[in-house]
């Protein structure tokens, strides 16, 4: 039996029969029925070439599910569904538990061929990511940060400069420690403000709701400390670490459970 399917191949790949090879358009794949009985080996080798090149790129463990049309359609870069889950991976030295990333749209055409790869095809992803109190204070120490402490020094200068910015996440909500001290007259060793808040999604940015502060500090508006922690906002900053100019990403959900952050979106990519 292994023989007979075996020239059955070898008679379908040297006839004049191909897998629809000058037939890529989306109407095409989409709409008729193909015949390919190496779609499932292609299919498990184009998985085993992602989950390495993620794995060398970043690290950590993947599962990846990939599903094509025909065989010369996936080697031109052309799929139908790509899903891939990660745990432990590491992206611009920031260090990501969790991701997990679906395609939507049913026709994707990435010539891969070029460098850098070009988009033929709109796509649409849908994607899980959770984010640790490790993940943004990697992120906080990014010299991109250092000029947001900058611009913010600048506003507030000659009260007070910050020094420095790190996070702790206790009891589902995030508390950003502020280190500061006082440009005009300088304190021996620097003082630290701790306040800490929820967040929403408001214009598709991160913002600081329901700010709480210790009593200790006075009586200091609450509104100024939301601006506050909207200027040097960790969560938006590493998100922003995360993102790329190739692509536009959507917030939809954040929250805060089991003392790390949950975020859902969707990831859209304009083909050419």
């Amino acid at each position: 039996m292994k023989k007979i399917l075996l020239l059955f191949i070898f008679i379908l790949f040297s006839s004049g029969i191909t897998f629809a090879a000058d037939k890529y358009s989306q109407d095409y794949l989409k709409n008729n029925r193909h015949f390919s009985p190496m779609n499932p080996l292609a299919e498990s080798i184009a998985e085993h070439c992602i989950k390495s090149s993620l794995k060398k790129e970043t690290g950590g463990k993947y599962k990846v599910k990939f599903t094509g049309y025909t065989l010369s359609s996936m080697k031109k870069g052309i799929f139908k569904e790509l899903e891939i889950t990660g745990t432990d991976l590491k992206v611009e030295d920031i260090n990501i538990p969790y991701v997990h990333l679906k395609s939507l749209s049913d026709y994707n055409y990435v010539d891969y061929a070029k460098d850098p790869v070009v988009y033929k095809s709109d796509m649409k992803f849908m994607y899980d990511l959770i984010l640790t109190e490790e993940s943004m204070n990697t992120a906080l120490k990014r010299k991109e940060y250092q000029n947001v402490l900058g611009t913010v020094n600048n506003l507030a200068y000659p009260m007070f400069q910050i020094m420095g910015v790190s996070t702790k996440i206790r009891n589902n909500r995030i508390y950003i420690l502020t280190e500061y001290n006082f440009p005009i007259a300088p304190s021996a060793r620097n003082k630290v403000f701790v306040a800490s808040s929820d967040f929403k999604i408001q214009n598709g940015k991160i913002r600081a709701v329901n700010v709480k502060m210790d009593s200790a500090y006075g009586n200091i508006s609450l509104n100024k400390v939301a601006n506050l922690f909207n200027l040097l906002n960790p969560l938006e900053f590493t998100l922003e670490s995360l993102d790329t100019q190739q692509c536009n990403a959507n917030i939809e959900n954040v929250n805060i459970v089991d003392n790390k952050v949950k975020i859902d979106g969707k990831i859209f990519v304009k083909g050419e």
